[in-house]
């Protein structure tokens, strides 16, 4: 039953992340040096602030998890899987543990040399915050998991609806929050993060402006699934979309419009946390070039009959050759102009045929 379940839900996690794994593992520990490991640590032991964002952290990498095993659970093809709440509660309590605790061999690993650390440097209070927070991660996971599995039909958590009429650029938008709410906390907290992060490594260093550049290209990966969010959404709700009298540059300018919204969060993250040796219109320059990028995505991907993990593995690959692009010296003006080019260019070919939701 073990091996069944790894096989379902374990193994599936690592390969549908693999990408997001290699891009974070690449900027953890290829663009960060051990001694900058060692400070970061040095200082989330001395600091409950940071120590808690740390734990922050895992705990939506956590949920990230049990979202997954909960899809998992309610996919058609995994139904059988519910007769596993007949197995006697010891022995499920033990399966779930088990594969809770290989989804968060990540956390895990990471979180043990914090603790090792800090027996070194006998931060007792940190070690204790540390080992009960990862004990609760966990707890939480199985209890998340086993929840599901005896009650698969659950409500969704739910927004409290409004009753106002709602213009057609708030309809994905709106529906993202409503109905996939830890979808949209996820994508959103991690980008927000990603940009916080990048923007407080400054200080620490003499570094350039093409750190922003690096930190914008990891936030857009984490929105690199919203465009084919949006097209299944107009697949269940707006059929009637593509034949509707609007013109290509209608339709993009919606389009640009829902965009800008869903991005519109990054902007007043780097606003506030614009470092000192940036300037303003090089962070609203940065947010535009974002902008751009995003709507290109929209483009690539709407209308074609992607597998999520070929889709993933094509972001990852692009994601290698514009780090090289950065590394070089790409400014972020041409990057601002592929993107909005290219988006345009690609609205302009598909016109009203290759918007239909049922191509592809």
């Amino acid at each position: 039953m073990l091996t069944t379940l790894n096989r379902l839900l374990v193994l599936p996690f690592y390969v549908r992340n693999a990408g997001t794994f290699a891009v974070v593992f690449y900027f953890a520990f290829g663009f960060m040096r051990p001694m900058d490991h060692e400070a970061l640590i040095m200082s989330a032991l001395g600091s409950p602030f940071l120590l808690g964002l740390f734990i922050f952290g895992w705990a939506l990498y956590t949920l990230r998890t049990v979202a997954f095993i909960r899809n998992q659970l309610a996919a058609p093809e995994h139904l059988f899987l519910n007769t596993f709440w007949l197995v006697p509660p010891r022995t499920r309590w033990f399966l779930w543990l088990t594969v809770q605790t290989q989804l968060l061999t990540p956390v895990l690993l990471y979180a043990g040399w914090i603790v090792a650390r800090a027996v070194h440097f006998q931060t007792w209070g940190s070690l204790v915050a540390i080992v009960v927070a990862i004990l609760m991660l966990i707890g939480g996971g199985v209890l998340g998991a086993d929840y599901r599995l005896r009650h698969p039909a659950p409500n969704a958590l739910r927004v409290p609806s409004l009753n106002v009429r709602l213009p057609y650029e708030l309809f994905f938008p709106t529906y993202w929050l409503r109905h996939e709410p830890l979808s949209f906390l996820l994508t959103k907290l991690i980008s927000v993060g990603l940009l916080v992060g990048v923007c407080r490594l400054y200080p620490t260093d003499d570094y350039d402006q093409r750190l922003l550049l690096l930190g914008l290209m990891l936030a857009l990966i984490t929105h690199s699934q919203v465009s084919r969010q949006l097209r299944t959404f107009e697949q269940r709700y707006l059929l009637l979309l593509p034949n509707l009298p609007l013109s290509s540059v209608q339709r993009f300018g919606r389009y640009a419009i829902t965009y800008g919204l869903i991005w519109l969060p990054e902007l007043l993250i780097l606003l506030h946390n614009c470092p000192t040796a940036i300037g303003f219109d090089y962070v609203v320059g940065l947010w535009l070039t974002g902008w751009g990028w995003l709507l290109l995505l929209h483009g690539l991907a709407y209308g074609r009959n992607v597998a999520p993990e070929r889709w993933q593995t094509v972001v990852f690959a692009a994601f290698i050759g514009g780090l090289l692009a950065i590394m070089f010296g790409l400014p972020m003006v041409a990057w601002g102009l592929a993107g909005w080019l290219g988006a345009v260019g690609l609205a302009l070919k598909q016109k009203t045929a290759g918007m239909d939701p049922t191509a592809g």
